[in-house]
């Protein structure tokens, strides 16, 4: 049996879901249209139905806080004229990394493994510093 990283739960849950908040909020909250938020997020118009509809990222619920954090993204992404692609990543990259959505990535990682129980790798410095020199 193949061991799941932590890396391969990101992409499977954590970014669509993030995604499909994204969406949420710049249809609900900022009056775009299906299409110009697929446009927004590089997806297409057919992926954010899929989002609206619960048949896609539907695994990830985030508290509040997180949702308001993806809601500060997504003002700074539409805010951003020239550059919304790299605003798009850089938000990506930002909500990926806050510590209540890096304990939902371990959560659903040990789940998926028994061994993994009391596994503390993504918040343990001390096991992910790389040397520079």
């Amino acid at each position: 049996m193949q061991e799941t990283m932590p890396q391969e739960i990101e992409v499977r849950y954590i970014l669509p879901a993030i995604r499909r908040e994204l969406a949420r909020v710049f249809i609900q909250e900022h009056s775009l249209s299906q299409k110009e938020a697929a446009k927004m997020l590089g997806l297409t118009e057919a992926a954010v139905s899929q989002y609206q509809h619960s048949k896609r990222a539907k695994e990830v619920v985030f508290s509040s806080t997180v949702v308001d954090e993806i809601r500060a993204s997504a003002k700074r992404i539409l805010a951003e004229k020239n550059n919304s692609r790299q605003r798009l990543i850089a938000e990506m990259y930002r909500i990926s990394g806050l510590t209540k959505v890096r304990h939902i990535l371990c959560d659903l990682h040990r789940a998926q493994s028994k061994e993994l129980e009391t596994c503390n790798v993504c918040f343990d410095e001390g096991l992910i510093a790389i040397k520079t020199d």
